[in-house]
């Protein structure tokens, strides 16, 4: 009777001893599949370089914001004065112009458009001009004289200067003459304009 207790006892400690075994196993099993934690036979996680890209982004357009515009010098010849729009980059930073700038006559006081726009004059070859802070580029402007054509399809009206849309932009700029003069309010072909080139001339 005495050797069957200490049979029992025997077994009972081993059960006990096999349930915490169990139970230690099962608590590491448990920690070492917790969420973001890595197994010993896992390979550690490489950091991600970030590497930079330099931006290649050249001049944008110029807007008239940036620009600073003028008449430049007159030129006279068969009924016609020939006059350079000049554009003047008076920001800090490049810009680009390319294109035909939009002209027409104004009415001094309104601002009213007086007759047609100016028609394009395709002499120079269109190209992108690049313009430093300070730097210049020009369209030539063919204005013709207003006696040119009769009354009747002229209806000639006072105009005190242009307004000039750079090319692009759907902004435009005023650009007063030194005195008012004349021009028709019709559709007659009365301006045209070339495609901006660089300096000051237009040519």
């Amino acid at each position: 009777m005495k050797t069957r207790a200490l049979t029992l006892s025997a077994v009972a400690l081993l059960a006990a001893g096999c349930g915490t075994q169990t139970a230690a196993n099962t608590a590491v099993h448990h920690a070492s599949t917790k969420p973001g934690a890595r197994r010993a036979d896992q390979p550690a996680t490489q950091p991600v370089k970030v590497i930079a890209v330099a931006s290649t982004a050249g001049p944008t357009r110029c807007t008239v914001s940036q620009l600073s515009l003028r008449l430049g010098q007159a030129g006279h010849a068969a009924g016609s004065t020939y006059q350079p729009i000049v554009f003047t980059n008076a920001g800090t930073t490049a810009c680009t112009l390319r294109g035909y700038p939009g002209v027409s006559y104004v009415a001094p006081k309104t601002g009213a458009q007086v007759g047609a726009a100016a028609s394009r004059d395709s002499a120079v070859t269109v190209r992108t001009i690049t313009l430093a802070a300070g730097g210049h580029a020009a369209a030539l402007l063919q204005l013709v004289n207003y006696l040119n054509y009769p009354a009747s399809s002229c209806s000639a009206k006072t105009v005190s200067g242009l307004r000039v849309y750079p090319p692009g932009s759907t902004a435009a700029a005023y650009v007063a003459f030194a005195h008012n003069r004349k021009a028709c309010s019709t559709t007659v072909r009365q301006l045209s304009v070339r495609a901006v080139v660089k300096g000051r001339t237009g040519q």
